[in-house]
């Protein structure tokens, strides 16, 4: 007697099992196409990269406290065991969770990319993930550029920059100079507060070793260094720099603006030096101190480091540098 499928509920069951793929109705994505993004999927995911990048800006401040108290700041804040406390890791694991369906399924298409061009080829094709990276480093390149303007008001340059239309054009370069490197003291400090706290949060103690406490630092210096470099290059070709933009202030932007015939060549030249020259090196150095400090793999996350470094700068750069034109 045949079976009668009406009269058994699982019938076929063992079919699915075999191949579930073949339901279209088991999976939401049959046909390939990634998820839809939508004006709520933006609006997520506008929200996550936000509260994500806010987050970063008390980090890094608590970071900084945490070198030289060798990371007991970070802990005491932390309350790990209360019902509340700074928690920055957890808080951004709890946003990154917000973001769309969309950004999620670019986020895992990336991690398990192999190789840097891989994982370039996957940043392109999703633009989302470069996106994010750049509003997420924001907040912290302001509060960069606000310790920047803090240092150059401390000096004689403090009262040039607010008479900067009346200098002399030797006064005007000395400025210049002191303003790029007032830039890159304030990317150094946030980049040393970031590197210690997520140094930090990975330790079993919660706490930094002497030698953590000191990649942290070397994070720091590494980083200001390069931006002097890089913002001096950027001067020199007469392009915009999003460090040396932000110590400058609205007032130094305009009093420092170029020809408009020259946009796109400074759009391009900002990308390269932003992109390949700062960020870049910048990247791999902070990658490669915080591997060395917690006993990982020196090139661990290297190739993430590479590729956003790269491509996250290349946009912030030309974003300067067509401000700045």
């Amino acid at each position: 007697m045949a079976t009668n499928p009406f009269s058994n509920p699982d019938f076929g069951s063992d079919l699915l099992k075999e191949d579930s793929s073949a339901n279209p109705f088991s999976d939401p994505n049959f046909d390939g196409s990634p998820p839809a993004r939508g004006f709520k999927g933006w609006a997520q995911d506008a929200a996550a990269t936000a509260v994500k990048g806010a987050i970063s800006v008390p980090e890094a401040i608590v970071g900084l406290a945490d070198i030289p108290t060798g990371g007991r700041v970070g802990k005491f804040l932390e309350n790990k065991d209360g019902a509340f406390g700074f928690r920055p890791d957890e808080a951004k694991a709890i946003a990154n969770d917000w973001h769309s369906d969309a950004t999620k399924e670019a986020q895992r298409k990336f991690q398990e990319a192999d190789g840097i061009w891989d994982k370039t080829k996957t940043a392109v094709q999703n633009p989302s993930l470069i996106a994010t990276t750049v509003g997420e480093s924001l907040p912290s390149m302001v509060a960069g550029g606000a310790i920047g303007r803090g240092l150059l008001a401390a000096t004689k340059y403090g009262a040039m920059a607010a008479n900067a239309g009346r200098l002399s054009a030797s006064e005007a370069a000395a400025l210049k100079a002191a303003q790029i490197s007032a830039g890159a003291a304030g990317e150094g400090a946030t980049m040393a507060g970031s590197a210690a706290e997520q140094i930090r949060q990975q330790t079993d103690d919660r706490l930094l070793s002497p030698t953590q406490a000191a990649a942290a630092a070397g994070t720091g210096v590494m980083g200001g260094v390069v931006s002097r470099l890089s913002g001096g290059l950027a001067n020199k070709l007469g392009i915009g720099e999003a460090d040396t933009m932000l110590t400058q202030g609205a007032r130094g932007v305009v009093n420092d603006v170029a020809s408009a015939k020259s946009i796109p060549r400074q759009v391009i030249e900002g990308a390269v030096t932003e992109g390949l020259l700062e960020e870049l090196p910048q990247s791999v150095g902070e990658q490669i101190l915080q591997n060395l400090a917690l006993n990982k793999n020196w090139a661990e996350g290297l190739d993430d480091a590479v590729v956003m470094g790269a491509l996250s700068g290349g946009l912030m750069g030309s974003g300067a540098a067509g401000l700045h034109g």
